[in-house]
């Protein structure tokens, strides 16, 4: 993660001063999303809330990004309320209900996306951050319009997340909130930096879990890491403790870990020996056994058969 220096932030702060982007309280918030709302053209909006006076609501309807850029908030999320410093970045579905009081000297970014905008190129960009791919996918589906989702962050200031914010920002603005290729760019190198540092600055996020979801993602990881795959590293690839995804695995699929990774080795395994004209010992090694005998035996109590026997009798049939 890079940081930037005093001079280039004040630099670039100063520059942002000079657009129309600034609110100072909650009407002037409402009006300006009602605006967004209101125009087919906008798929994305910008601003930036400094010297409020009084609570802040962040209009429900739109998944967003709030970024404090200095000072402190009293932030409260679907009634819980804490306090949040400068570097602090949240993020949140269309049913989260946010609103925030700021202290003096504070001001909180605040990004505003209707689902349109999210494309499948656009999400495709950072399909391999799997935590943030998944929250925007999940954000813009039917499933989720009525539970709450957020994610909060926080990170150092000074940070590349701090600056790409920032360009979201200018870029946003500039464009007099119309979408284009350079504001898409801006959005994700800020997700995909956010996403570099995320194990890390987490701090706090809903208890919610897409199951159905999540369980496609997860044996879609096993089929393409079967040679390797344990489920220690396949926990710890979806943020989860080992326990609770195995016991997820058993509620939804009815096999557990070892069960499914076993099921779909031999089904890989019956592919290879009617496709392909590698040796048994090719095969076993392609799928990450060591232990041939266990391979053996496993196979012939599933599938009936010793391996040999299972290949002979697929030539058999498409001879016959």
């Amino acid at each position: 993660m890079a940081y930037f220096n005093e001079a280039h932030y004040e630099a670039f702060y100063q520059f942002l001063v000079t657009l129309d982007c600034y609110l100072h309280d909650n009407r002037a918030m409402a009006k300006e999303v009602s605006d967004f709302a209101d125009n087919p053209k906008r798929e994305i909006a910008a601003f930036v809330s400094q010297y409020s006076q009084g609570e802040i609501e962040v209009p429900q309807g739109y998944t967003r990004i709030l970024y404090i850029l200095e000072g402190a908030a009293q932030v409260e999320i679907d009634g819980i309320e804490h306090t949040y410093q400068a570097g602090h970045l949240f993020l949140s579905n269309s049913r989260t209900k946010i609103t925030y009081r700021e202290s003096k000297d504070t001001a909180v970014v605040c990004f505003y996306f209707k689902d349109s905008y999210f494309t499948d190129s656009l999400l495709t960009q950072f399909v391999e951050e799997q935590r943030l791919y998944r929250f925007f996918v999940e954000a813009i589906s039917e499933e989720f319009q009525q539970i709450s989702r957020y994610l909060i962050f926080h990170f150092d200031q000074l940070t590349d997340v701090h600056v790409y914010s920032l360009l979201l920002l200018k870029q946003v603005v500039k464009m007099s909130y119309f979408n284009n290729k350079v504001t898409k760019a801006a959005f994700v190198l800020l997700i995909v930096e956010i996403s570099q540092g995320a194990d890390q600055a987490i701090v706090r996020k809903d208890h919610y879990v897409a199951n159905d979801q999540l369980i496609e993602e997860v044996l879609a990881y096993i089929d393409t890491m079967i040679r390797v795959v344990k489920l220690e590293e396949t926990a710890a690839y979806f943020h989860f403790h080992p326990n609770y995804l195995s016991a997820l695995l058993k509620e939804k699929t009815g096999q557990t870990f070892t069960e499914i990774v076993l099921q779909k080795r031999l089904l890989l395994a019956q592919k290879n020996l009617s496709q392909t004209n590698l040796s048994v010992q090719e095969i076993v090694e392609h799928l990450g056994y060591k232990d041939k005998a266990f391979f053996y035996k496993k196979f012939k109590q599933v599938v009936g058969m010793t391996p040999r026997m299972y290949r002979i009798k697929c030539k058999e049939q498409e001879e016959a």
